[in-house]
C-alpha cells in the first residue's frame, strides 16, 4: 500500500501507436489506396478503442483506507465515500495463520458505527507493506498460506474480525505473492478459502493489487479473479517502482491507463471488478507529503507539482474519475487523512466529476 513520503503540470502522454506510413505506391492506385487507408482507419481505431461499462454512477466505488491512527469520525467526510478499509490488522509472526490483535478496537467500533449511520461500508484491510519484518517482506503470508491449515485458521481469525466489530468484509493487502509456484497458487487458494466463508454470510472480499510495473502481477493469478469482488489497483508510487527512485511523477494519468491496460485488457479481469487507486499524497525530493500539507506549505490544488513534489490536484483527480468511470468500477484512495477540506477537497472533486456524468 501507498506510504505517506501525484502527475506532472506537463501530462505524460500514453500512445502505444505509430502512424501509419502509405507508400508511393499505393498512393498511384487510388482505389487501392482508398481501400487500404479505410482499412487501417478501422484497425486504429479498434486498437484505441475500449469497452465502455454501462453503469448507474451510483454503482461507482469510493474506496478510502483509513490508518487506524488517522481516525477521527468527526471529520470523515462520509457522503463521498461508499467503503472505507480500515488498515491494518496484520498476520502474527509466527505464521500460524492468526491474526495479531486488531489495532485500536474501540476506534473500530466507533468508525463502524458512524459509518454504518451514513451508509458507508467497513472493511479491515489485512497486510500492507510493512507487517512488521521489515518493507516488502511478505514471508508471514507466504508460510501461513503454503499450509492448509494455516489457511484454514488464518479464515477464522478473519471471520472472527468480522463478526466481532460488524464489519462488511475483509481486504487483502498482501505485498506482494510472487509470479512462482507454490506462491501463486497459494493465494488463489487463501482467496477461495477466504470467499468460501464471507460470502456465504454475505460480507464482501476485495484485495490491494499492483499497476502493472513488475513480474508481481502475475503472482496474481487469472482464477482469482472471479473469487475477489473487486481489486484496489495500487497505482501510484510508480518512481520507485519504474523510474528507480528519480525525482518524476509517482502517479500521472498515464499510470492508470496502462493499469486499466494491463490488468482489463491484457490480463482480462472484468472492468467491473477494477477499482483504480489514487493518491492523496506527494512525493519528491526524497520526501513525502499528504496533500492537505503540501496545499498549506503553498502548492496549488489545481497543479500536479510544488517545489519538486510531484501529486494529484483537482484537475488531474477528476481526469482519472472520469477514466474509471468509463472503464472500470471505481476509484480508491490511500489515503482520506491527507486530504483537505472544503472547495478543495480532493473527495469533492471525485464527487463533483460523477455528479457531473449523471
Amino acid at each position: 500500500m501507498g506510504i505517506m513520503t501525484g502527475p506532472s503540470l506537463q501530462r505524460i502522454a500514453l500512445n502505444r501507436n505509430r502512424p501509419y506510413v502509405i507508400s508511393k505506391y499505393f498512393l498511384m492506385k487510388r482505389y487501392s489506396a482508398y481501400l487500404l487507408l479505410s482499412s487501417l482507419i478501422i484497425i486504429f481505431i479498434s486498437c484505441n478503442t475500449h469497452p465502455v461499462l454501462q453503469r448507474n454512477n451510483t454503482d461507482f466505488k469510493v474506496v478510502g483506507y483509513l490508518p487506524a491512527g488517522r481516525v477521527d469520525t468527526t471529520s470523515i467526510p462520509f457522503q463521498y465515500l461508499t467503503d472505507i478499509n480500515y488498515a491494518f490488522a496484520v498476520p502474527a509472526p509466527d505464521s500460524s495463520g492468526n491474526l495479531l490483535p486488531v489495532p485500536l478496537p474501540d476506534t473500530l467500533r466507533g468508525l463502524v458505527k458512524a459509518a454504518h449511520d451514513h451508509g458507508v461500508k467497513v472493511f479491515i484491510s489485512i497486510g500492507g507493506w510493512n507487517i512488521g519484518d521489515g518493507g516488502g517482506n511478505d514471508t508471514r503470508f507466504e508460510v501461513l498460506a503454503n499450509n492448509e491449515a494455516t489457511r484454514t485458521r488464518f479464515v477464522h481469525s478473519v471471520m472472527n474480525v468480522v463478526r466481532t466489530f460488524d464489519l462488511d468484509g475483509a481486504d487483502i493487502d498482501w505485498e506482494y505473492p510472487d509470479p512462482i509456484e507454490p506462491s501463486s497458487s497459494n493465494y488463489v487458494l487463501l482467496m477461495q478459502q477466504l470467499a468460501d466463508s464471507l460470502h456465504p454470510a454475505e460480507k464482501k472480499l476485495t484485495a490491494a493489487i499492483v499497476s502493472y510495473h513488475d513480474l508481481h502481477g502475475y503472482g496474481i493469478k487469472k482464477e482469482a479473479f472471479r473469487i475477489a469482488d473487486w481489486f484496489n489497483i495500487m497505482a501510484y508510487d510508480d518512481d520507485y517502482n519504474t523510474f528507480h527512485g528519480e525525482r518524476v511523477p509517482h502517479a500521472p494519468y498515464w499510470l492508470d491507463v496502462r493499469s486499466f491496460d494491463y490488468w482489463v485488457t491484457d490480463r482480462g479481469m472484468p472492468g467491473d471488478k477494477a477499482v483504480m487507486g489514487v493518491p492523496f499524497y506527494g512525493k519528491g525530493k526524497g520526501m513525502g507529503a499528504s496533500y492537505r500539507h503540501l496545499l498549506a506549505e503553498g502548492a496549488n490544488p489545481y497543479y500536479d507539482v510544488w517545489d519538486s513534489i510531484y501529486y494529484n490536484g483537482i484537475k488531474t483527480m477528476k481526469e482519472k474519475t472520469a477514466l474509471a468511470l468509463e472503464r472500470g468500477a471505481g476509484i480508491m484512495i490511500w489515503e482520506i487523512g491527507g486530504d483537505t477540506t472544503g472547495k478543495y477537497s480532493l473527495l469533492k472533486a471525485i464527487h463533483d466529476e460523477l455528479e457531473s456524468k449523471k
